[in-house]
């Protein structure tokens, strides 16, 4: 795990910012370098794993998108705990963050590369779903726009950190200075707790702030899915026709990597000796 520190990235954005002003270089050149000051507490080598409702991911192949949703649409309502919470000024005024909290989307990968409670999840009674395998590096890097002006406040992914409910509560004792929450990354980090109960899932976390989306609670966003995706792979329940079908379907979208199904409940075949 590469351990992150607000203040050496702060360091590295002023250091970029001096070199590109005394060698008239722009951000392009240093894209390697923003990925790496934005991803939390996570190196960008390691594999990551998502789990898909097979008509959402075949709809974001043909339109060449990746869909984020705003955190707090989700079912744990301990979710974007600090957005989703009330500010009281010194005055008594109660304030909300809606603005805020509306302009950040996400979407949860995980490290964990099987796993049958996260399939379950995804799997309705009527549909399958399928599994796609990147690595950080891969999503980040073609998720990552440069050309946004403010893309270091923009776009971030991290490793989601398991805490207790009482962790949680802790960060409201003392009094909140949003002076302090200038540069995203402290925004983010805020959406990377979630509660012990959900640690089995191993989240990684891809985020974006977007405050002009006309999209609602969902934000699609360019992601050249091939270049990205090493490979998918369709849920251990779906039967043999229905796999050879969709798989055609994905390769006629487009999609030219390895396509498997999972062997999660393949009968094992032993030789005991005798």
């Amino acid at each position: 795990m590469k351990p992150f520190s607000f203040e050496e990235r702060l360091k590295e954005i002023r250091r970029i910012d001096a070199v590109k002003q005394q060698q008239g270089l722009t951000d392009t050149q240093f894209k390697d370098n923003y990925l790496a000051i934005n991803s939390i507490n996570l190196d960008l080598s390691e594999p990551l794993y998502r789990i898909f409702k097979y008509n959402h991911f075949l709809k974001d192949l043909q339109n060449n998108t990746l869909t984020l949703v705003q955190p707090h649409s989700w079912q744990d309502p301990f979710e974007n705990f600090l957005l989703r919470s009330q500010g009281r000024l010194d005055d008594g005024t109660i304030v909300g963050f809606d603005s805020i909290r509306d302009s950040f989307y996400s979407q949860c990968w995980s490290q964990k590369e099987e796993c049958d409670g996260l399939w379950r999840n995804y799997k309705g009674d009527k549909q399958f779903a399928i599994k796609v395998k990147t690595t950080s590096g891969k999503l980040f890097e073609n998720l990552y726009d440069i050309s946004n002006q403010f893309h270091y406040l923009s776009y971030f992914i991290g490793k989601v950190d398991y805490v207790s409910d009482s962790e949680i509560a802790s960060y409201f004792k003392d009094e909140i200075d949003f002076n302090d929450y200038q540069s995203g990354a402290e925004f983010a980090s805020t959406l990377l707790l979630k509660r012990m109960a959900f640690a089995y899932e191993e989240e990684v976390r891809i985020i974006v702030y977007e405050k002009n989306n006309t999209s609602g609670n969902k934000l699609p966003v360019q992601f050249d899915i091939n270049n990205a995706v090493d490979e998918i792979v369709f849920d251990p329940w779906v039967n043999e026709d229905i796999f050879n079908e969709k798989k055609q379907e994905l390769v006629d979208a487009g999609f030219s990597g390895r396509i498997t199904r999972s062997g999660l409940y393949n009968e094992p075949f032993f030789i005991a000796k005798l």
